[in-house]
């Protein structure tokens, strides 16, 4: 996740994650106390990090945050999206997605609905051209 994530995140009540959490960040350089078993602070070239993960064993990651979303399509590491819309307009905040250098193409595998409130829909990046 991004710096403006993971700020928005330290407000709640209490970590909400069980998994380790990686935060790009270039202006954070440690985090709470409490915290350093479950988040580290990462910084650099997305598909250096993303190799480095793996060789430690991270298959699946989950990105979070605009900025961090945004900077992974730009790179074209994102193979699955899954999009979750909540019938709020906040009217601000950073967009999901920015100006890409070309068209990227998602197939749409499901589409949930929870508490006849929350859309979720899972897509599958295509290698498909228009």
């Amino acid at each position: 996740m991004g710096r403006n994530t993971y700020e928005a995140v330290l407000g709640f009540s209490e970590w909400p994650y069980e998994k380790p959490v990686f935060v790009l960040t270039n202006t954070i350089d440690k985090v709470p106390e409490s915290l350093e078993d479950k988040v580290e602070i990462v910084k650099g070239d997305l598909k250096t990090l993303v190799t480095m993960l793996k060789k430690k064993g991270y298959e699946n990651l989950y990105i979070d945050g605009g900025n961090v979303i945004q900077s992974f399509l730009k790179e074209d590491l994102i193979d699955e999206m899954i999009l979750t819309r909540i019938p709020i307009l906040l009217g601000e905040g950073v967009p999901l997605f920015g100006k890409l250098e070309s068209y990227m193409m998602f197939t749409l595998e499901k589409t949930v609905t929870y508490n006849d409130t929350l859309v979720s829909s899972h897509y599958i990046r295509s290698k498909d051209v228009i």
